[in-house]
């Protein structure tokens, strides 16, 4: 059984801006394009934008299967993509990527309303925040943000789903770094070429990442920043960008990382990242002993990574892969958690000292922990 679509489409404005626009209005939604809410726009050009809205939100709907293409051009690259039967489409997952701003999460929310009116019911709008060209520092951040949720979202669906990203909409900025990411996390990338109604589509082609000793040998710092934990003291280019004399990964070093990471955690257990995680003296060798599989040595790696992120986090998190708890012995400063991502594997066994820090001693066997 062919598998089905999961598809994710960049959303523009161009519902407001095709077809009959006056000078004036046009003039408007350009100069406000990054606004983020309506309350930001001076009020006689705010009604000037609103009344255009109403407009174009009355009509919008109504319009045809074979007329959409000309009002939208996210439309246009999905119908193509469906040769104009969009009940094919209609048990295929959407996505719409969004700007975070106001004109662009109310085209957005047309293009879903008419795309479930039209019978594509799984359609979700996703406005990825930060998501605008007024900033560059924070455009940056928010793709950085972007291939965080492309690797997390889109990259476990794709053993079922077909993903194809649909380019025919969004601005040119977004449009080019996606076309990026489609290489990795994409099965084919389309798009109507120009002004014609044909979908030229690109499909995946395999990259490999050549920048595994660079990451290697940097690679606390790399984790840290991938899981938005401190890091200073980077020299800003390919991989480090600097934000309020902090440092974080560029889109492009969060997505060499994302890239290389899986590879690099399999080879062996590294050093603790956080001064607030200590490995006791026996845990190597214990950690070597049960860890005996390059998926169990990746997998401790990443425990290592969630207990970080839940000792430094401002919430910290506990998720159900990490689960750190007190012993239920009653001695006192005595925790777990999890060494891999299995409900009956293996526990770290590890102390909270008094100012905090946990030392990791030990790894025992579920049914040995139950004993204790």
């Amino acid at each position: 059984m062919p598998k089905l679509n999961l598809m994710l489409s960049t959303c523009g404005t161009s519902i407001l801006t095709n077809g009959e626009v006056d000078a004036d209005t046009r003039k408007l939604l350009t100069k406000h394009a990054n606004a983020k809410t309506a309350e930001e726009i001076r009020l006689d050009e705010r009604q000037i934008i609103e009344t255009h809205l109403a407009e174009r939100e009355r009509n919008f709907l109504a319009t045809s299967l074979a007329d959409a293409p000309k009002s939208s051009a996210e439309l246009a690259g999905i119908i193509a993509y469906y040769r104009g039967q969009l009940s094919d489409a209609a048990r295929d997952a959407h996505y719409l990527l969004a700007t975070d701003t106001w004109l662009g999460g109310r085209t957005a929310q047309l293009t879903a309303d008419w795309l479930q009116k039209n019978g594509v019911a799984n359609t979700q709008i996703y406005p990825h925040p930060d998501l605008q060209t007024a900033d560059w520092r924070l455009f940056s951040s928010s793709l950085t943000d972007l291939v965080k949720w492309c690797d997390e979202t889109l990259r476990p669906c794709r053993d079922n789903y077909n993903t194809v990203f649909n380019l025919s909409g969004g601005f040119k900025s977004e449009t080019g770094f996606l076309q990026v990411l489609g290489m990795f996390y994409a099965d084919e990338t389309v798009y109507i070429f120009e002004r014609s109604a044909e979908l030229m589509r690109i499909p995946h082609l395999p990259v490999k990442m050549d920048d595994e000793s660079d990451v290697a040998a940097d690679l606390r710092d790399f984790r840290r920043a991938a899981l938005g934990l401190s890091v200073s003291g980077k020299n800003v280019g390919l991989y480090w960008l600097e934000i309020d004399g902090a440092n974080g990964l560029t889109p492009w070093g969060e997505l060499i990382f994302r890239n290389i990471r899986d590879n690099l955690y399999r080879k062996e257990i590294y050093p603790s990242i956080s001064d607030r995680i200590i490995f006791g003296n026996n845990f190597q060798k214990t950690a070597t002993n049960f860890c005996n599989t390059p998926e169990k040595i990746a997998h401790l790696n990443e425990s290592i990574d969630l207990l970080a992120k839940n000792r430094e986090g401002c919430a910290h998190p506990n998720p159900k892969n990490l689960n750190f708890e007190a012993l239920q012995n009653n001695r006192k400063g005595e925790y777990s958690f999890r060494a891999w991502h299995n409900d009956n594997g293996a526990r770290c066994l590890c102390r909270m000292e008094n100012n905090g820090v946990v030392i990791v001693e030990n790894i025992v066997s579920h049914s040995d922990l139950d004993k204790m």
